[in-house]
């Protein structure tokens, strides 16, 4: 019996896409529940006129019943990856069906579009579903190897609640990890000013769950992605675990950061939460 709900973004309801093969892969490690999400949308500029209206309406309703004539080769490619799950279209707003969606799922897998990203990064449908879902997302970059995920974790700490959210939202692939590496950076600056706050022992939070992790200190001599992308490569890594958005989006837009970097350039799936 399925004890995790894995949802997986299919862009494609035809097609075998980087975000299925390795949302694939972690059900089968997770032994989890997958449901398949395609998601038909509907651009508010169909409706600028009532001609239009008529038009994209018959056309989104055409796509739907297309896109759902592809159950059944899904359901055979569960059964030949040995979990079970379900079938979903949706007809809307692509990252308010996601979000919707994740209310119930443990995790979002979707792929981000190296190439031709649909959006400046922070404001793309991955970026956005990213601030609005319930679960953590976990992003697999258009050009990721998808040979193995989620044996050998990196984790990127800094003490933040967005880095401990991603952490927690990560366990259920953490305690079954063959490696994990803990890249510990400098703590983030504490936005209320205090100087005494309580100190987690990551170490032995990690320890109590059963996950034997290696520290491994992290002081970037350049810009925080590129040296984080190249410590995880460094350990073999396969997943990077981290927090989204430790600034604003328009401080990382206008400034840069290490999710605009890693979203623009990681080859490795990242396990996101903000």
């Amino acid at each position: 019996m399925a004890k995790l709900d894995l949802l997986i973004h299919l862009r494609r309801a035809d097609a075998a896409t980087p975000a299925a093969t390795v949302g694939m892969a972690l059900a089968q490690r997770l032994e989890a529940w997958v449901t398949g999400l395609h998601v038909i949308p509907l651009a508010p500029t169909a409706f600028a006129s009532p001609e239009a209206v008529a038009l994209y309406v018959n056309e989104a309703d055409s796509l739907y019943q297309e896109a759902q004539q592809h159950e059944p080769a899904w359901r055979a490619r569960l059964a030949a990856a040995g979990v079970g799950g379900e079938w979903l279209v949706a007809q809307g707003d692509i990252v308010e069906s996601l979000c919707h969606a994740s209310r119930w799922c443990d995790f979002v897998v979707m792929e981000r579009p190296q190439l031709n990203p649909d959006a400046p990064t922070g404001w793309g449908t991955v970026s956005r579903t990213v601030f609005g879902a319930s679960a953590p997302v976990i992003v697999v970059p258009e050009t990721a190897p998808c040979a193995t995920v989620g044996t050998r974790i990196v984790v990127a700490w800094n003490q933040s609640r967005e880095a401990m959210l991603a952490i927690r939202g990560a366990l259920p692939l953490l305690m079954r990890a063959e490696q994990v590496t803990v890249l510990e950076g400098d703590p983030g600056e504490n936005p209320f000013g205090l100087r005494y706050l309580p100190k987690i022992d990551l170490r032995a939070w990690l320890a109590r769950r059963g996950i034997a992790a290696e520290f491994r200190a992290f002081t970037a001599t350049r810009e925080r992605g590129p040296a984080l992308l190249d410590a995880a490569h460094a350990v073999n890594g396969d997943l990077i675990v981290m927090g989204a958005w430790g600034h604003s989006r328009i401080t990382e837009l206008v400034l840069g950061g290490a999710t605009r970097h890693l979203f623009q350039n990681s080859d490795l799936p990242l396990l996101v939460t903000h």
